[in-house]
């Protein structure tokens, strides 16, 4: 075993036990135990996430926010290691702190955009695009590209097989919740509550971010930019959720830069993390900054 395969899995091994002694979880058992449960009010998820989260009530109250945590930890590792990037780094961020002491669903999203992604099934890819999906405003623009490509590679004209799991999906929750609950839930959750975790969105100025797709070429750079678009530009972004694009790209100056909101802690107080977007905006400078110099060199 490397040193830093042995550095992840003690960190993996320090912060689950940490859940048996620490305060946590909120997010997990506030919104997403109930909603797993059936009551659809008490997130704010699309409804089939709850068929997504129907495992959680499995796992005994004391323990789900441990076994939750290494799940989403393992996660974060695992889609790592497909994208070829350090999942050390990534555990060591912010986000990925917060993810673990809130109990967030943003692993699901992780191991989905790796599925869709990287698997060679289509069917596993369809899997992906399904688990990407229970937060359409951090991946969802990411699905649309992802989407895009398998079109323009599909000798047959429409990729059936991805759609094979997702369209099952949603004809059940048709069936579960009636045709017009995409509609209600849109409506229902057109204003979320305002949150601390959520003043880190320049929206709508960020909203320009997404033009950086159009000076990349090929799917996994795109769907980054997108991503990255997606945290500067969406409305009701978490910060915590940062995590979904810090398994592409995750130089190591990512880590002290996602804690550099702190800095204006002792004046702003939680409304410093206002601030957080800087490590989105960096790390989009350093994904199109290669293209942007091609530009100006091809301009002369």
């Amino acid at each position: 075993m490397t040193l830093k395969k042995a550095v992840t899995l003690e960190i993996v091994l320090l912060v689950t036990i940490a859940t048996f002694f620490l305060p946590g979880g909120d997010d997990l058992y506030r919104f997403y135990l109930p909603f797993a449960e059936g009551c659809l009010d008490c997130g704010f998820a699309p409804y089939h996430a709850s068929l997504l989260l129907w495992p959680l009530t499995l796992i005994p109250p004391r323990l789900l926010w441990p076994a939750w945590s290494l799940l989403m930890m393992l996660a974060i590792v695992w889609a790592s290691h497909r994208f070829n990037s350090n999942g050390l780094v990534a555990l060591l961020t912010f986000s990925a702190v917060v993810q673990s002491w809130l109990g967030e669903i943003d692993g699901l999203l992780v191991v989905g955009l790796a599925l869709a992604l990287t698997a060679t099934n289509s069917y596993l890819r369809g899997v992906g695009l399904l688990l990407a999906s229970v937060k359409p405003h951090v991946a969802g623009p990411a699905l649309l590209i992802i989407l895009w490509h398998e079109f323009k590679q599909s000798s047959r004209g429409i990729p059936w097989e991805i759609f094979a799991v997702p369209g099952l999906a949603l004809l059940g929750t048709l069936w579960l919740w009636g045709w017009d609950w995409p509609w209600r839930w849109l409506l229902a959750r057109n204003e979320p509550p305002l949150h601390v975790w959520r003043l880190a969105s320049l929206f709508p100025y960020g909203l320009m971010a997404f033009g950086a797709i159009f000076l990349l070429h090929g799917k996994r750079k795109q769907v980054q930019a997108a991503l990255l678009a997606s945290a500067l530009g969406m409305p009701f972004y978490g910060a915590y959720s940062y995590v979904v694009f810090l398994i592409f790209l995750i130089p190591w100056w990512s880590v002290p830069v996602s804690y550099t909101w702190l800095l204006g802690y002792p004046w702003l107080g939680n409304r410093a993390l206002q601030l957080a977007w800087l490590l989105p905006l960096s790390l989009l400078i350093y994904l199109v900054w290669p293209a942007l110099m091609g530009l100006g060199r091809q301009s002369k």
